[in-house]
């Protein structure tokens, strides 16, 4: 993993998902972070998916996941695509996500 790679995942871990008190990327929303240097300018390509096709809130979580990602001093641009393949499921939240959500007040999850 290059560093702009793990600065872009370090964004992305502040962006918390506008449902749930956890981050898009612990819980497993980013399926692939693609790095390009186009004419000496980092573009930052992400495909990522959501709970379901219908999600009303991908406009302003789009804005949210941009503003971050951008903020970084060496990207130029950031991208994203919606993919629904494979399904999201539980299973792909990450080990700090679900621990989250077990300790979050205002939930009442099993997991």
């Amino acid at each position: 993993m290059n560093n702009i790679e793990q600065l872009v995942i370090e964004k992305l871990n502040t962006v918390k998902d506008l449902e749930l008190p956890i981050s898009i990327y612990e819980l497993g929303l980013i399926y692939k972070i693609d790095i390009e240097n186009v004419n000496e300018k980092i573009l930052v390509n992400i495909e990522m998916t959501t709970f379901n096709a219908r999600c009303s809130g991908t406009k302003s979580l789009n804005d949210l996941i941009k503003s971050a990602v951008t903020s970084i001093d060496e990207v130029y641009e950031c991208n994203l695509k919606y993919v629904f393949t494979p399904k999201w499921e539980l299973t792909m939240i990450s080990p700090e996500g679900l621990e989250k959500l077990r300790n979050a007040d205002s939930l009442n999850y099993q997991m």
